[in-house]
């Protein structure tokens, strides 16, 4: 009777040992799109988001209506009321607080829980599972706040006009389209900086606070200060650029671009550090 053995393995292939099953990025992509949506709390917060961008555009129609009927209307009573531009992007405060905390929770809670650990038993790739969750909280973000903006605009107009207020625009892409876009922007950028901190600080706790700070405490304390270079590092900080998007501007500039650069750039850079740190540390 023969017995057939396989050829034992040589040296160099068993120190190499079994090669992982390479993951395409489409399939990430897939994986953190189920992942987010199956959360209840991303959820529950872009919802919240929804309304605190709804309720502030609502508050301050209510109030410029009743002041323009107790002015006693005419265009000279109108010419001193905001654009319904302005009154939707009120609440834009709030959707980058929101959009700070779903960033972070992104990253930090999988990290907390352990989960993260099983992703990446399934693609050790850290650099790309992290591109994926970049791609898909930041896309979703971006989607829910234009909605979300864009409803604050519909209902702040349909307010204004039940005062007999006559809501017309000169130019809907710098008034109208423009700001909604950068707002969004501007929401889905904090998004992907939140997920960089949390990658970096492991903590959702310390990333928000961090995030939040950065966002808003800094550039005040920068522009309340005496000196030049104060106010000049505090015009490129994700805060100030980020808040020039959500504005109307008469025309397109040199400005306007390079805001809208630096406030990607900030995200970048968030992503990229957070990154690095995933790479080398455990999860």
């Amino acid at each position: 009777m023969t017995t057939v053995t396989a050829p034992a393995p040589s040296p160099a292939a068993r120190a190499a040992g079994p090669s992982p099953a390479r993951v395409r990025f489409s399939t990430l992509l897939k994986a953190e799109w189920i992942s987010l949506s199956s959360l209840r709390g991303t959820t529950v917060a872009l919802v919240i988001g929804t309304a605190l961008v709804l309720l502030p555009a609502i508050a301050m129609s209510l109030i410029f209506g009743f002041e323009y009927v107790d002015a006693g209307g005419g265009p000279a009573a109108q010419a001193m009321l905001p654009s319904a531009t302005s009154l939707a992007m009120n609440g834009a405060m709030f959707a980058i607080a929101v959009a700070t905390i779903v960033g972070a929770a992104a990253y930090a809670k999988e990290h907390s829980t352990g989960s993260l650990r099983t992703q990446l038993a399934a693609s050790p790739r850290r650099a790309a599972m992290l591109a994926a969750k970049t791609v898909v909280v930041g896309a979703s973000v971006f989607v829910a706040s234009a909605i979300a903006f864009a409803l604050a605009l519909v209902v702040g107009a349909v307010i204004m006009s039940t005062f007999g207020i006559s809501m017309t625009f000169g130019d809907p892409l710098l008034e109208i389209v423009l700001p909604i876009l950068g707002g969004a922007l501007f929401t889905a950028c904090v998004a992907v900086f939140s997920i960089g901190v949390a990658a970096i600080l492991r903590s959702e706790t310390w990333a928000v606070t961090l995030a939040l700070v950065f966002l808003f405490l800094v550039p005040t304390i920068l522009m309340q200060l005496p000196w030049e270079w104060a106010t000049q590092i505090g015009d490129v900080l994700l805060g100030t650029t980020g808040q020039t998007l959500t504005v109307v501007h008469a025309e397109i500039t040199g400005e306007l671009v390079a805001d809208v650069l630096i406030t990607i750039g900030w995200a970048a850079v968030a992503f990229f550090g957070g990154a690095a740190v995933a790479t080398r540390k455990d999860a």
